[in-house]
């Protein structure tokens, strides 16, 4: 369960300051498919950020399973990006030089885990994104779609709650944005927890609930996506 609550974010700018982020309040419940929505600049990957502790608040506070992750810091915030969450970027923020294998296997270092559990980890991940064959592969020769695939498999090697998202589809053609969609929602419906930012209307109908952001505001929200959908 996530708790967002009357979260904002100031920045300063040549002498200025604005709110990427003005009081949002949100709810999350555990297994939900969630896309965030809304232009450039309406605030929505700051607010994932908030949840992933990748930025701080402000002012108010942001509860993750009952605890107040706004207040985290050091071994605590390591902690809980390694083990709680999972991140999926728009930019693949894999090692080039470094094989499939090596890159998934980022996250499970970090958590300090060696040894032959990590490879079945591996195994695991890879087959969930339809990639086992390609573990020995480098990175480097991958395309767009494999690439952001291994990323989706080194976000949840570690068994995240939460798989955080943000423009997981802005650099990849039709075909591969599907593929990707389609292995979200596996991911849902085995029972993560998918905070999703897009700018994308067609990816945003693939989640059960859209929430729609304006200059730092929560402008919208609309639940049951697919049912409506299938009305």
């Amino acid at each position: 369960m996530i708790s967002i609550q009357n979260v904002k974010k100031k920045y300063s700018n040549g002498g200025k300051s604005f709110y990427a982020l003005d009081g949002v309040s949100l709810e999350i419940a555990e297994g939900e498919f969630i896309a965030i929505t809304g232009k450039s600049g309406s605030g929505k990957s700051t607010l994932l950020n908030m949840i992933g502790t990748l930025d701080r608040v402000s002012a108010g506070s942001v509860f993750v399973d009952g605890n107040n992750i706004s207040k985290f810091s050091g071994k605590r915030i390591a902690e809980y990006r390694n083990k709680t969450v999972g991140f999926v970027f728009q930019s693949f923020y894999l090692e080039p030089s470094y094989t499939v294998y090596d890159n998934v296997e980022l996250p499970l270092l970090l958590a300090g885990k060696t040894g032959k559990r990590n490879r079945a980890a591996i195994e695991n991940a890879l087959r969930e994104v339809g990639l086992l064959g390609k573990i020995k592969e480098k990175a480097r020769n991958l395309s767009g779609g494999e690439q952001q695939r291994v990323a989706i498999a080194r976000a949840i090697v570690n068994d995240p709650a939460y798989v955080l998202a943000d423009e997981p589809c802005g650099n990849l053609d039709t075909a591969n944005s599907e593929n990707i969609m389609r292995i979200l929602d596996s991911l849902h419906r085995a029972g993560k927890t998918i905070i999703m930012v897009t700018h994308d209307p067609e990816d945003a109908l693939k989640a059960e609930r859209i929430v729609t952001m304006s200059d730092g505001k929560i402008v919208g929200d609309v639940k049951n996506v697919r049912e409506n959908a299938t009305a």
